[in-house]
């Protein structure tokens, strides 16, 4: 009988060790580093490297993240978008309104994605017969905050 106590003591402590070994392991899986409250963007995809000046459209990809989810405002006169033709960066700067990502008065983190769209883009010469170009992307939020600045691969106007 003390054999049997004593091995049924020693099986519980055994379990209660490993147990106590299991839950520190989960505890360091589930702790994830804060996501900031500057937004985060990364480019996914631009529509096309080849558009025909004045008549075709460009259309970027982005992802976001912001921390405490104030992208996005319902002044559609507020802009949080900034796109940048980089061959002139301070005359082809395109702005856009974004609408709130999510209900306000709400702080939760808030991810997505986001296609911005270029009606057209012309060429700075018109005796060129194409001009090449890059683009940069960045997202504002309600606090002022930009996000980081993503730049896309050259694209090709045509005439």
């Amino acid at each position: 009988m003390l054999k049997r106590i004593i091995l049924f003591s020693f099986l519980i402590l055994t379990l209660a060790a490993c147990t106590k070994e299991l839950d520190d392991k989960m505890e360091d899986n589930n702790q994830q580093d804060p996501i900031s409250e500057t937004p985060a963007i990364e480019l996914i995809a631009v529509s096309t490297n080849e558009v025909r000046a004045y008549e075709e459209p460009l259309i970027f990809k982005i992802s976001y993240t912001d921390g405490d989810g104030d992208l996005g405002t319902n002044d559609p006169d507020v802009y949080s978008i900034e796109l940048v033709d980089n061959r002139d960066p301070a005359l082809f700067i395109f702005n856009y309104h974004l609408s709130p990502r999510i209900p306000d008065g709400n702080n939760l983190t808030v991810q997505g994605e986001l296609d911005i769209v270029l009606d057209n883009s012309i060429l700075l010469d018109d005796d060129n017969e194409s001009e090449m170009t890059t683009f940069s992307i960045r997202v504002k939020d309600e606090a002022g905050n930009w996000s980081n600045v993503v730049e896309t691969e050259a694209v090709e106007i045509l005439k």
